[in-house]
């Protein structure tokens, strides 16, 4: 069973913290707030896209293409986070209904393993799966309105979401 269930217990951890800070940061904090924190970490990636490519074209310390191929994108993207973090913000329900769909399905695995190897509550956590499976493909399909409305519920499914890595992880231990 550690051989299907055990990526590692750090990076479960981890990722479910992060889902936690993030949800209550988007929970928290408002539009205007994340629309400014967008500008910042766009301010910062312009300035990192601008050494790379000014290492690439200007210093010529290597052949390497690497630098060309971060920077440009790079840059790319950072203009449209300072320029115009709205549409950021617009793409971000997207994401976080693709993260949500994958992480769902990759717990609905983990559950049927759960009931081959005999748990008695797999179940529960197939009816966990499948609700953020539904919040993910709710968030895809008709995105709501207000962006508010939208960052709060964001919010609560990341939370919703880590929390149920740690259950997960915990059920996990136990069968070690």
């Amino acid at each position: 069973m550690n051989y299907f269930l055990k990526p590692s217990d750090k990076e479960i951890n981890m990722l479910a913290i992060s889902y936690i800070v993030f949800g209550l940061l988007i929970c928290l904090f408002n539009v205007t707030i994340l629309t400014m924190t967008i500008r910042v970490f766009g301010i910062i990636a312009l300035l990192f896209s601008a050494y790379l490519l000014y290492t690439y074209f200007v210093q010529r310390i290597s052949t390497s293409l690497s630098p060309l191929f971060i920077g440009v994108p790079g840059l790319l993207i950072s203009i449209l986070m300072v320029f115009s973090p709205e549409s950021i913000l617009a793409m971000l329900p997207i994401l976080v209904g693709i993260i949500l769909i994958i992480n769902s399905i990759v717990h609905m695995q983990k559950s049927l393993i759960l009931k081959d190897f005999g748990y008695p509550r797999w179940n529960i956590s197939l009816i966990f799966s499948i609700l953020v499976l539904i919040t993910g493909v709710i968030l895809l399909s008709q995105p709501i309105q207000s962006l508010s409305i939208i960052m709060q519920i964001l919010g609560i499914a990341l939370i919703v979401e880590a929390i149920f890595m740690l259950i997960n992880q915990h059920i996990l231990k136990r069968y070690d």
